[in-house]
């Protein structure tokens, strides 16, 4: 299943350009988008493991990153086609009463 994930990186991995070809040459990432510095929105059927250890093929500055996994608890300010993919994406979290 897809999952909703950002990918947050330092300057010091690339420009917006860099990490952007980057990122579309990976067959595994089948959406992207980005709308904030720094920072880019992918939907991917791999885990963050999995994802992070694509980015530190590239990531030969050791830049920091953070790959996290869009949850049902998420706000913020951004543009409507940002929401719609992230919202579609989203893996709802169900509770479990025992």
């Amino acid at each position: 299943m897809a999952r909703a994930y950002v990918l947050i990186y330092s300057d010091r991995m690339g420009s917006r350009d860099e990490v952007r070809e980057f990122v579309d040459g990976i067959p595994e990432i089948t959406f992207w988008r980005y709308d904030l510095p720094n920072t880019f929105y992918l939907i991917s059927e791999l885990s963050a493991d999995e994802l992070s250890d694509i980015v530190l093929t590239f990531n030969r500055k050791r830049a920091r990153f953070l790959i996290i996994e869009v949850g049902s608890n998420k706000q913020g300010l951004l543009p409507k086609e940002t929401w719609v993919v992230l919202n579609r994406y989203t893996r709802e979290q169900k509770l479990v009463r025992q």
